[in-house]
């Protein structure tokens, strides 16, 4: 809790507080109460109200949950959805959209759409911080595809109790999901004494850059469930020390 010395060792998250919350519940709870958590959101998700116009697209590309909740209400109605990752897919379910697949990541998705190309425009419904060229790439193998900016990333400096744990002697274990986290924590970061990062992808690692410690983890895929898979690894060894 703020205010109180920590003798556990320290998982840090930096998700965004709607991403750490849903993360921190997919994690073993018996491992949980091995650590203290500390939750610094490094980004905050906030809706951009550009104007979402899907009457001539017949299906939308979703690379993040976030986009999903910033699109309108109202406009899935069973309309096809191509995703990035499970937990994409299962929110534009949610939110009334009828998923085709949940690609792999960028690379995979733009693969498949290009193989099996929709007969008609698509809307790609994402951040204004964005990676892969997805639209720019579908469109240049010759599947029409629009971006549409529902949401903002700004960023957010790190709390002044992470900062106190990243300085303190406490064992602290960083999961990293994004190369925009990661660049911004080695910009903010002032000293570690015993830091274990996590990251989801080597895309991860070199947003680092010559912060980046020469033991970091890398998932061996990029998805929540090996990142998952990685983390609690990690908190038995920290329970076994």
């Amino acid at each position: 809790m703020p205010g109180h010395p920590m003798t556990n060792p320290i998982l840090l998250i930096t998700r965004p507080k709607r991403g750490a919350e849903r993360f921190i519940a997919r994690l073993d709870p018996v491992l949980l109460t091995k650590v203290d958590v500390v939750l610094s959101p490094l980004l905050e998700i906030v809706p951009t109200q550009n104007p979402v116009d899907l009457d001539a697209a017949t299906a939308v590309v979703f690379t993040s949950a976030n986009a999903v909740s910033f699109c309108p209400q109202g406009q899935g109605q069973g309309r096809i959805a191509y995703c990035v990752g499970e937990q994409t897919a299962e929110a534009a379910i949610a939110h009334g959209w009828r998923s085709a697949f949940a690609a792999r990541d960028a690379d995979d998705l733009v693969a498949r759409l290009t193989a099996d190309a929709p007969g008609s425009r698509l809307v790609h419904l994402a951040g204004k911080h964005r990676r892969g060229e997805i639209a720019a790439r579908l469109t240049a193998n010759g599947v029409q595809t629009d971006v549409v900016e529902v949401y903002d990333q700004v960023l957010l400096p790190l709390t002044t109790e992470a900062q106190a744990a990243l300085a303190s002697e406490t064992r602290v274990l960083l999961p990293l999901f994004s190369p925009r986290t990661a660049g911004h924590f080695a910009a903010e970061l002032q000293s570690v004494q015993n830091l274990q990062i996590v990251a989801i992808s080597a895309a991860v690692v070199e947003a680092l850059g010559e912060n980046a410690p020469e033991d970091v983890i890398i998932a061996k895929a990029p998805t929540g469930k090996d990142m998952v898979h990685c983390i609690e690894k990690q908190l038995r060894t920290f329970s076994l020390a």
